[in-house]
């Protein structure tokens, strides 16, 4: 019969010491997140279906200098605003409520009810004076998550000579729904994509006409808040412990 040598005394606690490594590695891979471990939305790394694009931007599009760069290059120059409020309201709440109230109630739940400035972590890029005449815009805006850098709304006023645009959406994306507006002279065409919008308006204003387009990233608007509230409850969790640590 073979003989065992005894174990020393060190080999006992070398062994020891990488059976507790090896436990305790197994323990972190394999258990579940619990309320205090919940980990946050990966919202860089989530692909949405594309929707609708302005310039090739769409809703998987990050914003990056290279980029900032291509749109100074056909926009003209820019300002940049972060950690601002993120308002999606077309011309007034109340035409916006009655023919988008999707959307109004996505609006309320990125806005205090009263009044109160509430401010996202966001880009906001605004282009005033565009400075290529054969583009069709007066005013854009395009605003992105500081936290995925995808779009979340973007903001187009056509030049008056240019509502043909609405042509050109038509042929792109097909016939819309029609809304038709209080006033008798006012309507938005309306196309919805993968859970996105694209709403073009033809808005009267003092006997002449504005042409808004909007695009909204419903799919990141969501993301957007899903990651706020995220960052809100471990705030409080944050300060429930310190309150406890201090008695």
């Amino acid at each position: 019969m073979g003989y065992l040598m005894p174990l020393s005394n060190k080999k006992i606690a070398a062994f020891a010491i990488i059976l507790l490594v090896v436990c305790l590695s197994a323990f972190f891979a394999f258990r579940k997140p619990g309320s205090n471990n919940q980990k946050k939305p990966l919202d860089a790394k989530v692909v949405y279906p594309d929707s609708f694009t302005f310039f090739d931007l769409g809703s998987n599009t990050r914003l990056s200098d290279d980029l900032l760069k291509n749109l100074s290059g056909q926009l003209g120059s820019y300002s940049i605003d972060k950690m601002t409020v993120l308002d999606l309201v077309i011309h007034n709440k109340t035409i916006f409520a009655s023919h988008f109230p999707n959307l109004f109630e996505l609006h309320r739940n990125l806005n205090d009810e009263k009044g109160a400035r509430i401010e996202h972590n966001i880009s906001n890029l605004t282009f005033r004076y565009l400075q290529n005449e054969n583009t069709p815009f007066e005013y854009v805006t395009l605003i992105f998550s500081n936290y995925s850098n995808k779009p979340l709304l973007f903001s187009i006023t056509s030049r008056k000579k240019e509502a043909y645009i609405a042509d050109t959406l038509k042929e792109k994306y097909g016939e819309p729904a029609i809304r038709n507006w209080e006033d008798g002279k006012s309507l938005s065409m309306v196309w919805e994509k993968n859970r996105d919008f694209l709403i073009f308006s033809k808005i009267s204003e003092r006997g002449s006409f504005k042409y808004s387009i909007m695009i909204y990233f419903v799919n990141n608007i969501e993301n957007l808040l899903q990651i706020e509230q995220y960052e809100i409850k471990q705030r409080e969790e944050e300060r429930k412990k310190a309150g406890k640590t201090a008695f």
